[in-house]
C-alpha cells in the first residue's frame, strides 16, 4: 500500500512518464491483449481499414496506460484538482430529479476514466451508490474500495444491489451501473445489436428502473486531452414504464452507448473479452 501512496503523490508530469513507458510496454513488447484488442476493433468497426484499425488500437493503449496511472492517483489527488481536470455537463438533469426527492440511476460503459467520474460526482453534491464486483485479490479489493469510497461514494457489491437499494429507496441519490460488463448468467441476459455484434447484457439496469420507478441518465465520459475529461449527461428514460416495451429501457441504453463509442473509439475498453460468449443457436432473437 505505501508502493501506491508514494506513486499517487507524483507529479503529474512524472506519472504521464511512467504511463508512456508502460504503453510501450504492453503495445510493443508485452503485447498485452493485443490479439484481443485487434480482433474486436476489427469486429466493431468493418467499414475501417486496417491503419485505421492500428491508430485506434494505438490510441487505446495511451488511454489504457493512462487510466491505470490516474487510477492510483485518486489516493491522493485533492477535490479542487479533480473538479479541475472534470467538467460534468447538463448536472441539472440529474438535479431536478434529486431536488424532489426522486433517486435516479446512471448508467454507462468503461469509457474514459470511470473512476474519476465517481470522484466528480460526489464533489458536485451528489449522493452517489456505486454497484461493484468485488476483486478476487483482498489487497486490490480493498485499495479500490478506498479510492472509489474516499470523496463519499458508498459502494455495494453486485450481489447485495436489490436489497440494499430497498433499504436506501428513501435516499435521494444516484445509482451508477458500469452496465456494459458481461453478464454472469448469460440464459438470463438481454441480447441485441452492439458495435455490429450479437452481445449481452445484463437486465440490472432495466429491473430496477422498472421496480422502483427510477429515471435512467446516461453517463458519457470523454477525454478532452490527457488528464483532462467532459461527463456528459443525458436523460434517456423516465417513468411512467408501464406502456414501455419489455427491454426498451436496456436498448436505450446500449444504442446510446454504441454511438458514444463510435464518436471516441480509443476512450473504450478494447481490451475487455466482452464477446467471448455466443448466443445459443436455439435461442430465439428478439
Amino acid at each position: 500500500m505505501l508502493f501506491f501512496k508514494f506513486l499517487s503523490i507524483l507529479p503529474f508530469w512524472v506519472l504521464y512518464g511512467i504511463s508512456d513507458f508502460a504503453c510501450f510496454l504492453l503495445f510493443h513488447v508485452l503485447k498485452y491483449r493485443k490479439k484481443v484488442v485487434l480482433e474486436n476493433l476489427r469486429n466493431s468497426f468493418p467499414d475501417k481499414n486496417e491503419k485505421e484499425i492500428n491508430e485506434i488500437a494505438k490510441g487505446f493503449y495511451h488511454h489504457l496506460a493512462d487510466v491505470f496511472i490516474e487510477f492510483f492517483k485518486g489516493l491522493s489527488i485533492s477535490a479542487e484538482e479533480v473538479k479541475q481536470r472534470v467538467q460534468i455537463n447538463n448536472l441539472e438533469v440529474v438535479k431536478k430529479y434529486l431536488d424532489n426527492g426522486i433517486p435516479v440511476i446512471f448508467v454507462g460503459g468503461h469509457q474514459g476514466n470511470w473512476e474519476w467520474a465517481i470522484h466528480s460526482v460526489c464533489l458536485h453534491g451528489v449522493n452517489l451508490d456505486v454497484v461493484y464486483q468485488k476483486l478476487s485479490s483482498p489487497f486490490f479489493d480493498k485499495l479500490t474500495y478506498e479510492i472509489r469510497s474516499r470523496f463519499g461514494a458508498f459502494l455495494i457489491e453486485r450481489k447485495d444491489t436489490i436489497r440494499v437499494t430497498i433499504e436506501r429507496k428513501d435516499k435521494p441519490r444516484a445509482i451508477c451501473l458500469a452496465a456494459d460488463q458481461i453478464p454472469s448468467h448469460l440464459k438470463s441476459a438481454y441480447w441485441t445489436n452492439f458495435l455490429h455484434q450479437d452481445s449481452a447484457f445484463f437486465t440490472g439496469p432495466e429491473r430496477i428502473a422498472r421496480k422502483f420507478d427510477y429515471p435512467v441518465i446516461f453517463m458519457e465520459f470523454v477525454r478532452k486531452k490527457r488528464g483532462f475529461y467532459d461527463m456528459n449527461l443525458s436523460e434517456i428514460v423516465s417513468p411512467p414504464y408501464e406502456n414501455l416495451a419489455p427491454n426498451e429501457i436496456l436498448e436505450r441504453f446500449v444504442q446510446t452507448l454504441d454511438a458514444s463509442i463510435k464518436q471516441n473509439p480509443s476512450s473504450y475498453l478494447w481490451s475487455h473479452r466482452r464477446w467471448k460468449h455466443k448466443r445459443e443457436k436455439h435461442e430465439i432473437k428478439p
